[in-house]
This record gives structure tokens, C-alpha cells and sequence, in this order.
């Protein structure tokens, strides 16, 4: 724990520096923080700072920029913060009107959450095993084909489809789908097989077949990866000015197993900066906050450098996660 002064000339450091991404001069911190002090005393605490591994010093003649553990220590300081007006009033717009298919209303947060922060953002939408079936569709799409579509509690419409090792007709399909979906539907997707083996047993074979066609289907629906929505990728080149870094970033993004990792590290609000990512050499902090949907949940987030605006950044993806929440449990009632 830093002395009250120096503390307050680091949060007066990091928050020129996020403002303007230029080194600091002790005249900007005592202007900004309206310090009693000389610019003297300011700068024998930067160097003191700077010992510690809080600041450094670009050149000699320059002023001080923020290491990785100062913006750590800059957030876990952090006050509670407030999202301005417009961007309160551009969520609450949002999401008093918007009623859609899940998948949609994830894909349509994400856009918002990009422009509320000015940063990229991402969605992870809710895991689907322990999510409840709501209603089953059998369509046969030829004689040994299958279309099955699940929808679940949670809002989800998935689509699975399959090959029965025999062929069968029409009536078969519907009186297989018959069995299946008053086995499954108010059930967690992927639990149990629907039918146990001495039920199975009595069931001529096309209707069998049919029967754990449907239910492969099931248990392969509740697998899939969690679906990832990113919206704001258009900002990245005026959030990061170095092409490389850029560049770098967008291979982070199209590994979505490796985005989804770093959005569910840890329940709650999460902030996690430089080397803290499982991640070399990259500019780049991640704040990102669970929401719960039913028996499940998901991750919304926002990634920039580390001199982005955290105070902007948490209060926005906090709010948005609390609003995707209740407009998700008010979908499922």
C-alpha cells in the first residue's frame, strides 16, 4: 500500500495517461490533482515510484508512463464509477425495446457494449447442458435423414441433423419423435438416454434406430462449444495505434476457444491486465463480468490496451451484464 501522496500522484499519473497516451510531467499531476506541493517533490516521488516498478521513464528529458502493476494498482483502488448519460441512456433504449431470439439479442449486445465503450467487445453466450428443453421438431429430410430442432428454456433454437442406419417412413419418424419428446422436453438437454435398453428392446428396428438417432442428436446438441459473439473489431486500429499490435490481437480473437478461457477465469467482475493473460508480449487488458441465464451463464466483455478508460469500461460492462440478465430471465418466464 502506497503513502496517501503517492498514491494520489499515481491515480493523477494513470489517468493523464489514459487521457492523452503521452509520458506525464509532474506540472500535469500537480495540475491534475491539485496537489499542495512543488513539482520538485512530485518528481523525487515519481522516481520513487519508478524504483518500486509503478512508473517509467521513456528519456531522460521526458515525463512518466505507467507500468502494468500501476494500472493494477490503479484498479483495485478504483472507486465506484458512473456511465455517462448517453451511454445510460443508450442501454436503457436498448434493451426497454428489444425482444428477440437469443442469439440475436447476444450478437446485438455486443454492438452495444462496443459503442457504449469505444473498445471491441465480446459476448459468450450461455452453456447449453444444463439449459431445460422447451419443445422437440422432427423433420425427415429423406429416407434416412433427420433434422432435429430443440428449443430450449434459455431461448436457444439448435439445429441437429443426423442419419438413421435404416431407412424409415414418415409415420415412423413421428411416432419415434412421439417417445422422444415426452421423454426430453422439460428435462435438462443432454441427460440420460431417453429410452432404457429393455424399452428400446420392444420397438420394431426403424423406430429404434429413429429413437437413438434423436437422442446421439441431443447429447451432441448440449456439447456444441459455447456460440462467441464479437462486435466493435472495426475500432481496433484506432484503440491500438501499432499495426502489429493489431494484428496480434486479431489472431487472439479468432482462437474463440482461447477468448472464452480469458472471459470465464473467474466469476463476478474481472479485470485482467498484461502478463496477468495467458498471453506474450501483448499490449492488452480484458474486463469482462458473468451473467447467469437459468441453470447456466455466460461472459460479456470489453478488451483494449492497458491505458484504456476502466472506469468507463467496468461501469459499462457491469450494466450491460446486469440488463442482458434480467432481459434473459424475463424471456424465460
Amino acid at each position: 500500500m502506497l503513502e496517501d501522496r503517492r498514491s494520489e500522484i499515481l491515480r493523477a499519473l494513470v489517468e493523464e495517461h489514459i487521457r492523452s497516451g503521452e509520458p506525464v510531467s509532474s506540472r500535469a499531476i500537480v495540475e491534475r490533482a491539485h496537489l499542495a506541493v512543488s513539482t520538485a517533490t512530485v518528481r523525487n516521488d515519481l522516481a520513487a515510484l519508478e524504483s518500486e516498478g509503478f512508473v517509467i521513464q521513456p528519456h531522460t528529458s521526458a515525463g512518466r508512463v505507467p507500468t502494468a502493476a500501476a494500472y493494477r494498482y490503479y484498479v483495485d483502488h478504483l472507486g465506484p464509477g458512473r456511465l455517462r448519460a448517453t451511454a445510460q441512456a443508450k442501454i436503457d433504449s436498448f434493451f426497454g425495446d428489444v425482444h428477440l431470439e437469443l442469439s440475436k439479442l447476444l450478437k446485438e449486445t455486443s454492438d452495444l457494449l462496443a459503442e457504449v465503450t469505444d473498445l471491441p467487445s465480446v459476448v459468450v453466450a450461455p452453456t447449453l447442458r444444463n439449459d431445460r428443453v422447451r419443445a422437440m421438431h422432427s423433420v425427415q429430410v429423406t429416407a434416412d435423414q433427420v433434422l432435429l430442432i430443440v428449443v430450449t428454456d434459455g431461448g436457444r433454437v439448435l439445429q441437429q441433423r443426423a442419419r438413421v442406419r435404416v431407412p424409415i417412413t414418415p409415420g415412423e419418424l413421428e411416432e419415434a419423435h412421439r417417445m422422444v419428446s415426452a421423454a426430453v422436453v422439460g428435462t435438462n438437454l443432454g441427460a440420460e438416454p431417453v429410452l432404457n435398453d429393455e424399452m428400446l428392446g420392444r420397438l420394431e428396428e426403424p423406430i429404434r434406430e429413429a429413437v437413438l438417432t434423436m437422442n446421439d442428436g441431443l447429447h451432441l446438441a448440449a456439447t456444441t462449444g459455447a456460440e462467441l459473439y464479437i462486435g466493435g473489431t472495426q475500432r481496433l486500429t484506432s484503440v491500438w495505434e501499432d499495426l502489429s499490435a493489431v494484428q496480434r490481437i486479431l489472431e487472439v480473437l479468432a482462437r474463440e476457444a482461447e477468448v472464452m478461457s480469458i472471459l470465464a477465469v473467474a466469476s463476478g467482475t474481472s479485470i485482467q491486465i498484461g502478463a496477468e493473460l495467458p498471453l506474450q508480449d501483448v499490449d492488452l487488458a480484458v474486463v469482462s463480468k458473468t451473467y447467469e441465464a437459468g441453470a447456466s451463464g455466460g461472459s460479456v466483455g470489453v478488451i483494449g490496451p492497458m491505458r484504456m478508460n476502466y472506469k468507463r469500461a467496468i461501469s459499462a460492462v457491469e450494466q450491460v451484464s446486469r440488463e442482458l440478465e434480467d432481459r434473459i430471465s424475463a424471456e424465460q418466464d
